[in-house]
């Protein structure tokens, strides 16, 4: 295989691009088909899923190339008959391939599965790319009429495949998020480092628009919430020592109050996540001066003996604000406490 010209690089760039945009499962059959297409010209590309004997998903471009439902159970009554398929069962390897890989043309034409189905499908040469295979087997499938695929071709998809492998698994491990982060557990936000709102869970924007006073775009968060995660992401990416586990930003209004969760992506990244989290606020009236000295170096993970030497008290006075503390706010540990301290906090 000779080097890319730069159309066919421009293309290649242009796939894998779409294929890494892809956000969910049940977007993945159509983006990635549309991008593998676009490098390798052909008939028809089709996705097809299968657990066991049962055809799970098949999607194809153009659209209107899907079977019909008599095509479709041709289909999956002779599929054992296909060479790749069968090869890909057998063995466990996924590795492009075209049916001319394993039998001739005049062989395939003897097969019920072409005089059933693909010869009605007008469908004589095929490349296909193993994106699972085990209980359910997913796969990319190419078609052609006329003329096969070229070695150059069959190894373009092959350099293309471990890309659509990751691709789902990025898509299933979204997808995963999503339904965790639904439940109880909070909702998710994806962040870039300069401040831009890359994924979001359904819910989010109420809340951000219901806890901050300036309006939020769908692009980016609000000031204060961006210059929080901002700072954070600069603590933790800074060279030196390990930080201290980072704090969470708590912002009450109305009652409630939304608890904000730093969660780092890593040096090498360019994103970060926020976890937020909606709990019945806590009213705050009732504390001291002294007592809320005492809460907020306490939010900081401080020990009793660290927050008495800071406010030149003895860790037995501290204990003994604590108890107050916690009896005032209906809470009974330390983290329940930290993570009720009212307002705007910036825990450091």
């Amino acid at each position: 295989m000779g080097p890319l010209s730069r159309s066919e690089s421009r293309a290649l760039s242009s796939a894998l691009e779409t294929i890494y945009g892809i956000t969910s499962v049940d977007r993945y059959p159509a983006g990635v088909l549309s991008a593998v297409r676009r490098v390798l010209p052909c008939n028809t590309i089709c996705f097809n899923e299968m657990a066991g004997p049962v055809m799970t998903a098949w999607v194809t471009e153009p659209a209107n190339a899907l079977p019909n439902p008599l095509l479709r159970q041709a289909f999956l009554r002779n599929f054992s008959q296909h060479p790749v398929l069968s090869h890909y069962t057998r063995t466990g390897d996924g590795t492009s391939y075209r049916i001319s890989d394993f039998v001739s043309r005049r062989q395939f034409h003897k097969l019920s599965l072409y005089s059933e189905y693909y010869r009605a499908s007008s469908v004589e040469y095929q490349l296909i790319a193993a994106i699972a295979i085990g209980p359910r087997q997913i796969g990319v499938a190419l078609d052609r009429d006329l003329a096969d695929f070229s070695d150059e071709e069959r190894l373009t998809l092959e350099l293309l495949r471990p890309h659509l492998v990751q691709a789902y698994r990025n898509a299933q491990t979204l997808d995963l998020m999503r339904q965790r982060i639904e439940g109880k557990q909070g909702r998710l936000l994806v962040v870039g480092r300069s401040g831009q709102i890359r994924l979001a869970s359904d819910g989010v924007w109420r809340i951000l628009d219901g806890y901050f006073e300036a309006p939020c775009s769908h692009n980016s968060l609000p000031d204060t919430l961006g210059g929080w995660a901002a700072r954070e992401a600069s603590r933790f990416s800074a060279d030196g020592n390990v930080p201290s586990p980072s704090a969470p930003l708590v912002v009450s209004k109305g009652g409630q109050k939304l608890v904000v969760r730093f969660l780092w992506g890593g040096k090498t990244a360019d994103e970060d996540g926020l976890l937020l989290e909606e709990r019945p606020g806590v009213p705050d009236s009732s504390l001291t001066p002294r007592e809320l000295e005492v809460l907020a170096w306490l939010a900081k993970g401080m020990t009793n003996a660290e927050i008495g030497l800071a406010l030149s008290i003895s860790p037995s006075t501290v204990k003994k604000h604590l108890e107050h503390i916690y009896s005032k706010m209906q809470v009974h540990r330390r983290t329940a406490a930290a993570g009720a301290l009212p307002g705007l906090t910036w825990l450091r």
